[in-house]
């Protein structure tokens, strides 16, 4: 971390070395089930076995979001539909996520506490 100069504390350290490590990690091919998935660029990921590539995350090779939205699709290719509990389910997950307020949001916010 201090090769880019970035100083604020143990919190900050700690959020770097994890995307490091989840960078450099090896994942499993969901082509070939061999754990050789390395990161070849920015949201690209290549396997090293069967040379197939895949779109991702950033710093992992699938994302929460990913994940849910692949769990959808198949359940609604398996069943033909969702059942109103499944979808419940699918809100409250949605509403886990944290969401980054705009810039405008942030100035509104800004504006109401002077």
């Amino acid at each position: 971390m201090t090769r880019f100069y970035v100083r604020g504390g143990a919190k900050w350290r700690k959020v770097y070395t994890k995307i490091e490590r989840a960078k450099a990690a090896k994942y499993v091919c969901p082509a070939c089930s061999k754990q050789s998935v390395v990161r070849h660029g920015i949201g690209m990921w290549q396997c090293k076995s069967c040379g197939a590539e895949f779109a991702g995350g950033a710093y992992e090779f699938s994302t929460p979001a990913g994940k849910l939205a692949q769990r959808l699709i198949y359940d609604l290719s398996k069943k033909g539909g969702v059942t109103q509990a499944e979808m419940e389910e699918i809100e409250k997950v949605f509403e886990e996520v944290e969401e980054v307020p705009s810039q405008s949001q942030s100035q509104e916010v800004n504006e109401e506490k002077v």
